[in-house]
């Protein structure tokens, strides 16, 4: 069962409006902690727990600002938290330079698997704010109840309905935003009726996209087409008892990608859940859940429906992934312990191939027809050691398993190109049983300083792509042989708060045995231009620093740092794409019913490469970018925002970015990020 639970950074580092940095404290002349405590936000994470988890963010539709064409783009105003760009929609996050599976992502506790072998499709980019009551950010490793892996950390998208329908009557939100660079137009709506049984709820959104502009005026190829609908009924007994269905549907069309060498003709993806939950047992066991989910995700990309044809042939490939998960967790609570254990499975199955689009000859398939399976168990402890400490002990076990269809032509299995130890690999089953275990301990030293310490071992399996992709002339060819990356992690944290400050700050370490690393150069007895994987020794560390200072009762200052390397400890060398130092600093005014802000964005230049990689291609230079905003609450049920993002019209690009392909531009480029673009959005809540 859920449970919630205020950690210290939900009570000192509200996200409402926050992107900070250190660069311009000693022009600000303040110190950087917390808001005043009029102007806090509250994070809901889960029920009464005796281990806080300070490294867990939330972020509601309201927190945010300027309208997003993509919820990873929202996410990237967390400290450690950025996003690969290929285009306006699709945006790959990553948690302290981990990313793809590194991460566990849920939406409303289903599991959603790309259908894109070139990651068009990113699980995050089938859900929106719009759609779900909070997403909840957890940085690194501070569970084992919620899937295997995580290494890197998780994002769920979650919605209340349950709990909000305990409410009678109608609950309605509708929200309407526009921007003058990229975003169009989009538009949600809202509705739960309850009769504190028998509930119903449904969600909608229409969002549309043009191409963007960066800084110099040039057009990025970006636009798009998102329609997204939800139904959800369920009953309920109790509020711990009771039974929710729903249907989510979210269609993508005609997506741009500068960053690929294909479009996105479509990409629908249609998820079934399933949430049963019995509480308030009599015996040993005191709650009971059962989530069972069915995602299936149909996607077809081509090289001449949205863009001039430059190829020498047109090319589509059409791809699907099929996602099954279920989720049994029990808890028990004997005296001062607080237990949740359970059972979880997922299946993934991939398809791709790629063919001439006016022969219908095939060319190559990307994903054979793959399966990979996950059976684990896990067990989780809270204990409250008196007043001031608190631990958490877990530990799962889980067996992972994998296997292509042998009989298609034109796979890693079959085409004769590949190497022949590569392609009896492939034809074989692979299986690997991997344990996991977490220790978290928290303290707290007074009335305002606490600290946690956290030690965790995690096991994540390689993907199907990583085993079993293949592109036409060998230009990617997966490795069947790969083993299981095993990640030992040890961070620390202090979160210091007083009425009118907070601060938290975090250093992590993680030592990872059999690091999975995309490189070229002839490895795996393939020619030097394949791109590859292979196992190697790895290191990443790091630190994060968030600050507020209440100035004033009105007036609040706020700052964020994040710092990440990465080292290839076999080879000596960098770990591609990994972010520089980053940060923000900005003020808050809020008085009344008026609010207002101004932020700088900076981030250092990126001279840690990794170019043997084949995905750094350069150093990105370093930024400064200066976003204002305002909001006015018309009315106890009206709200009006509106702002701009990069007020004075940089040009700029993150290093954590998608090589901006030939058919647009220099292949070695960066794809910009927007130029100046003035925003608004009016929200109605009933």
């Amino acid at each position: 069962m859920d449970h919630d639970i205020m950690t210290p950074q939900s009570r000192s580092l509200p996200f409402r409006r926050t992107r900070l940095g250190l660069a311009l404290l000693p022009f600000l002349g303040v110190s950087l902690a917390a808001t005043a405590a009029d102007s806090l936000d509250t994070i809901l994470i889960s029920a009464p727990a005796p281990v806080e988890e300070p490294s867990v963010v939330s972020v509601t539709q309201e927190e945010t600002t300027a309208p997003k064409a993509d919820l990873a783009d929202v996410l990237r105003e967390i400290s450690g938290v950025t996003a690969g760009r290929m285009s306006g929609h699709g945006l790959d996050p990553i948690i302290r330079g981990q990313r793809e599976h590194q991460l566990n992502v849920l939406l409303d506790g289903a599991g959603i698997a790309n259908a894109c072998p070139n990651r068009m499709d990113p699980p995050t980019s089938f859900g929106n704010l719009a759609g779900y009551d909070a997403v909840e950010v957890r940085k690194g490793v501070t569970t084992l109840t919620r899937g295997p892996g995580g290494s890197g950390g998780s994002i769920e998208l979650k919605r209340n309905t349950f709990e909000r329908a305990a409410e009678s009557g109608i609950q309605s939100r509708f929200d309407f935003g526009t921007s003058s660079n990229g975003l169009t137009d989009q538009t949600s709506a809202d509705v739960l009726v309850s009769d504190e049984r028998v509930f119903g709820r449904v969600i909608g959104q229409i969002a549309n996209g043009d191409n963007y502009e960066d800084g110099d005026g040039n057009e990025v190829p970006s636009s798009y087409k998102q329609r997204s609908g939800t139904v959800i009924a369920g009953y309920r007994v109790s509020d711990e008892t009771g039974i929710e269905v729903s249907v989510d549907r979210n269609r993508m069309l005609d997506t741009r990608y500068a960053g690929a060498g294909m479009d996105s003709v479509y990409d629908n993806a249609t998820i079934y859940r399933i949430d049963g939950r019995v509480g308030d047992l009599s015996g040993p066991v005191d709650n009971l859940r059962l989530e069972i989910s069915r995602a299936n995700v149909d996607h077809l990309m081509d090289n001449f429906s949205l863009r001039e044809l430059t190829a020498p042939m047109p090319m589509e490939a059409p791809a699907e992934s099929h996602t099954s998960t279920a989720r049994l967790t029990l808890e028990s609570n004997p005296g001062d312990l607080k237990l949740s254990y359970g059972l979880d499975f997922e299946r993934i199955e991939q398809d791709a191939l790629a063919r001439n689009a006016m022969t219908e000859m095939l060319a190559f398939r990307q994903w054979p027809d793959g399966q990979s399976d996950q059976f684990g168990a896990f067990v989780e402890g809270d204990w409250a050691i008196g007043d001031a400490d608190g631990l958490r002990v877990g530990a799962r076990i889980d067996r992972f398993e994998s296997e292509i269809d042998t009989s298609l032509d034109k796979s890693i299995a079959t085409n004769m190109m590949v190497p022949a130890a590569i392609r009896e690999s492939a034809g074989e089953t692979k299986s690997d049983t991997e344990a996991s275990a977490l220790l978290r301990y928290t303290h707290r030293f007074d009335r305002n300083l606490s600290g946690d310490v956290g030690l965790s071992r995690t096991a994540v399996a390689p993907n199907l792509t990583q085993r079993y992709v293949l592109t036409g002339g060998l230009d990617k060819v997966g490795n069947p042989d790969l083993a299981p990356e095993i990640h030992h992690q040890l961070d620390a944290g202090l979160t210091w708060q007083t009425d009118r400050q907070s601060a938290r700050a975090t250093v992590f370490l993680d030592e990872v045995t059999d690091f999975i690393l995309q490189d070229q150069g002839g490895i795996n007895g393939l020619p030097a231009h394949s791109t590859s994987y292979r196992n190697v020794d790895a290191r990443l560390y790091g630190a994060e620093l968030d600050l507020r200072h209440a100035v004033t009762d009105w007036l609040s200052a706020h700052g964020q740092l994040a710092y990440i390397r990465g080292r290839n400890t076999d080879d000596s060398r960098n770990l591609p794409q990994i972010p520089p130092l980053s940060g923000t600093v900005g003020l808050l005014a809020e008085y009344a019913d008026f609010d207002g802000g101004v932020d700088l964005r900076w981030a250092d230049r990126a001279t840690d490469l990794d170019v043997d990689s084949g995905l750094d291609t350069r150093e990105t230079a370093g930024y400064g970018v200066v976003d204002l905003h305002a909001g006015y609450r018309i009315s106890a049920n009206w709200q009006l925002r509106a702002g701009v993002e990069n007020l004075f019209d940089r040009t700029y690009s993150e290093h954590v970015n998608r090589a901006y392909v030939g058919t647009f531009g220099d292949p070695t480029a960066r794809i910009n990020e927007p130029g100046r673009t003035v925003w608004a959005r009016l929200t109605a809540r009933f």
